[in-house]
Order: structure tokens, then sequence, then C-alpha cells
């Protein structure tokens, strides 16, 4: 049990000798850094560290010898093989013999070049954000205008920037402007400006320029008394925002690609193993609630590493994509799909009985699942399934996936096959 849990834990783990060397790694590990399992072990964490991360490294390595703390987090950046720089979270801690001497380091790597890309994104956008910001002085425009508004007094190049009218306009006028306000806005603007006597305001609202673009202001203006309070003038001031409203909505849609990548499949675009847990712990709950059960569904491609060795990862890629929009299409609103990693998918068949799934796979069978590769080569995509009802001797969304995966395993392993071993033949 403790082997599985070492070798199909979500995220990377070693064992690691106190000189740095590589004892034990488990599959993630090593598709993440792109080494085979027997190279990487014939290596030392040293030497896959970037060199501006190795210090900081080696410095908390020599705090947990020293027994000054008891594990430690950090992000650094990986070597890959291919030589690219990627990031991972490393968490340590030191295990000790029965001396009290250390034995060797537990490292646990995550993922998460991706995120780091998204975060360097979102700040590029708010030092863009910072920038707009800092550049309001010039596209603004600044006016002062009589309490009846007959007169206009003063009036800088800014409407003229951002309206991109003649100023001449609102010394004919001074509320022209109102001319060119977004129909959806004018009538609040109109309520503002038609008070008398007016008061200060603050508002946001939508005109379009010259040339019938529309634009966000952020319009705020106060008035002007004289010794005995009586209004004198009216100063009011537009900043045109479009930029920072621009930017806001792509920061709202970076916020929510980041939150869909958190929870998606990249190449086949499923929901990836971290999600799939979620939705089925949801769906235990919800069974166990109203009593109607589910069932999980097992999938392995077979034969897919034949794929990638004869025609290449691209092609073995795109089988994978291939395969995933097909049996996503065969799928209800309520069922769900997902790739846990590699070539294996789980489906979970919403308020289906065991019995029922025999008959989803034989529609399914209908259909040809093949990938072209060059020279107009039609390549079948073969898979195996397993799959498992939910019951009350199932305790966790684990033992349901295990015992689903055990159904797949155990079919796919029998000579000749199995009745219930699907496989796709038609080409």
């Amino acid at each position: 049990m403790v082997d599985k849990t070492f070798e199909f834990c979500a995220v990377g783990l070693a064992h690691v000798s106190p000189q740095g060397t590589f004892i034990k790694v488990n599959q993630k590990l090593c598709d993440f850094l792109g080494y085979e399992r027997h190279v990487l072990k014939s290596m030392t964490f040293q030497e896959i560290t970037v060199a501006e991360h190795l210090n900081s490294d080696l410095s908390n390595l020599e705090q947990l010898l020293a027994g000054k703390i008891d594990s430690y987090a950090m992000e650094k950046q990986y070597l890959r093989k291919d030589g690219v720089a990627v990031w991972g979270k490393l968490t340590v801690s030191l295990v000790r013999d029965g001396n009290d001497n250390p034995d060797f380091f537990i490292s646990v790597v995550e993922d998460i070049d991706e995120k780091k890309r998204i975060e360097s994104e979102l700040f590029q956008i708010e030092a863009l954000f910072s920038k707009i910001v800092s550049e309001f002085s010039s596209r603004t425009f600044i006016w002062v205008a009589s309490p009846d508004f007959k007169t206009m007094h003063y009036l800088n190049d800014g409407y003229q920037s951002i309206f991109g009218r003649s100023e001449y306009e609102l010394y004919a006028k001074p509320l022209a402007f109102i001319d060119h306000v977004h129909e959806g806005d004018k009538p609040k603007v109109l309520e503002v400006f038609s008070q008398r006597p007016l008061k200060s305001w603050e508002l946001q609202y939508r005109i379009y320029d010259i040339s019938g673009q529309v634009r966000y202001l952020h319009d705020r203006g106060s008035l002007i008394f004289d010794a005995k309070e009586q209004q004198t003038l009216i100063l009011g001031a537009a900043d045109d925002i479009t930029k920072e409203k621009e930017q806001q909505q792509a920061l709202e849609r970076a916020v929510s690609e980041l939150a869909f990548l958190s929870k998606t499949d990249s190449l086949t675009g499923l929901i990836n193993r971290r999600e799939i847990f979620e939705q089925l712990s949801k769906e235990i709950e919800r069974m166990k609630r109203e009593h109607h059960v589910s069932t999980l569904v097992y999938i392995d491609l077979n034969e897919f590493k034949q794929i990638n060795d004869n025609y290449g990862h691209k092609v073995g890629d795109k089988a994978l994509q291939v395969f995933s929009e097909k049996m996503q299409g065969m799928l209800r609103d309520a069922d769900k799909i997902g790739r846990i990693g590699g070539d294996e998918f789980v489906i979970l068949l919403y308020g289906t009985k065991a019995t029922e799934v025999e008959r989803f796979f034989a529609r399914i069978d209908e259909l040809a699942f093949v990938v072209q590769a060059k020279d107009n080569i039609s390549i079948p995509i073969h898979y195996a399934v397993g799959w498992k009802e939910w019951n009350d001797e199932l305790s966790s969304v684990q033992e349901w996936l295990d015992a689903a995966d055990h159904a797949m395993y155990t079919i796919k392993k029998r000579p000749h096959g199995s009745e219930v071993m699907k496989v796709n033949e038609q080409s």
C-alpha cells in the first residue's frame, strides 16, 4: 500500500540522500522533469536546480539537518531534460534513523509552472493598469461654467482629445456634451444636470466620440461659492477611463481563465484529476442523501504507447483529443468525464446502474474512434473499460476509483478478452 501511495500520488515524490542523490522517485516526478526513472536516480537535485534557487535550497537543507526546522517549502525552478526551466513547489522533510542520524529526505514536488505563467501575465496586466492610471491627467477635460450653464468660462484641450469635437461646441452651449452621451446612460446624466440648485456629483457614463466609438467617462463636479455662500461657478472634470475599463475586463477574464485552468486538463479540455475527485466527492454526498446510485467507469486506451512510438507524440496527443471529444459527445449534461493522467479516463454516469452501462457502451461501439496521421493513415483507437456501481461497502472516492480501475485491469489482463471489455474495431 505504501508503494502504491508513493507511485500513484498526484504530485512528484522522491527520497533523496543527505548528499542530494535521488534514491527513489515516482513516475509523476519523472514526467515533470522529463527524465527516465533510472537516469534521474543517477543524478542529484543540485544538477537539476536552476542556479539562482540552489543556495536558498541548500540553506534550508542545512537548517533541516541541524534540527532547526522540521520541514520547509519553497518555489523553485528545475531544469527539465530538454533544458527548459520549469517551476515546482518543493516541500521537504527529513527522516532520521534509529540513532537519530539523517537517513533521507522526503521531497514533494508539485507542478506549478502553468500557475506561475498565469501569475506573470497577471503581473504584466496590473503593471499596464498602473501606467494607465498615471496617465489620467493627460486624458482629462476640465471646465468651469456659470451656475445657470449659460456661459462656459474655461475649457481645456481634454474635450477635443476625448470627444474629438471642437471646444467651441461647449462655449456655444455648455451642456452640449450631453448630446453625445450613450442613450443607455443619458437619463442619469440628465437627472444630475437638471437639478436646481445643482449639487456636487460623481458618476460614470458612456459617450460616443466623433468616430462613433464608445468611451467611458468618470465625471465629477463641485460648486464654487463666494463669501456670501452664493454659487458663483461650477467646476467639472471628466476622466477618460476607457482603457481602465478594458483592463478591468481583461483582469476579470484572466482570473476566470485561471480558475478554469486549475480544473481543466490542458490537452483534452476535460476536467483534470483534482476536479474529478471534487466532483466525485459531491456525487457521493448526493447519493448518501438521495439514495440514488451512479456508476463510475474507468477507461484505458490500448496500445497507446505504440501510437506514440510509431507515429510521434503529436499524433498521440491528437488521439487523446479525438477520443475525449467523441466520448464526451455521447454523454448527458449530468454525466462527467475527466482525464486522470496519461491515457486513462474516468466517466461518472449520473444516476446510472451498472446493469445499464453495457447498453451505453453498446451504443458507443457504433462510433469509429480514429486519428489521422501523415499520408492519410487512419489509426484506430482501442480502449478497455471497467465500471463500478456505488454501494455502501465503498467509503471514499479513492476506493470507488480503485474498484473501477480493478474491474478494468482484471478484464484487460484476461486472455482472449472478455465480453465486458469494450474495444472499438471500426477503422
